[in-house]
């Protein structure tokens, strides 16, 4: 089954050295997409099946400089990806939430929790069927 893993990155060159590091591991660069623009995110990250606190928390995250690395791949290879963005300096979204919220932030109100297909600090989920 096909997975979607979405990952939030301090910068774009943090994000461009892990979808460096994910091509050299043989993932195909097809795969990878990264985001460091906001516009069209949120929907995009739900129809991919992302919670909607959790993309408008990554939707944040790119206002304040970041950038999302979104992977589709085979369960196979979910752990391999993890460690390696683990390895690249992937931001905990969790945190980073609190951390905005004790700023002021407060996000999509309406969907207050984060989801729960999270591996640490990179969120997987199965795609939306359409």
């Amino acid at each position: 089954m096909t997975k979607i893993v979405t990952s939030l990155f301090h910068t774009e060159q943090h994000a461009i050295a892990a979808a460096d590091r994910l091509e050299q591991a043989g993932i195909p660069r097809a795969a990878i997409d990264i985001w460091s623009t906001p516009h069209n995110l949120a929907p995009l990250l739900e129809d991919d099946g992302v919670s909607r606190s959790d993309a408008y928390a990554y939707v944040e995250g790119v206002v304040r400089g970041g950038s999302v690395v979104i992977v589709k791949c085979d369960d196979a290879k979910v752990g391999q990806i993890v460690s390696i963005l683990d390895q690249e300096g992937v931001l905990d979204l969790d945190e980073q939430r609190a951390v905005w919220r004790a700023e002021g932030w407060e996000g999509d109100q309406a969907t207050a929790q984060p989801s729960e297909a999270s591996h640490g600090r990179v969120r997987i989920q199965p795609p939306v069927q359409k």
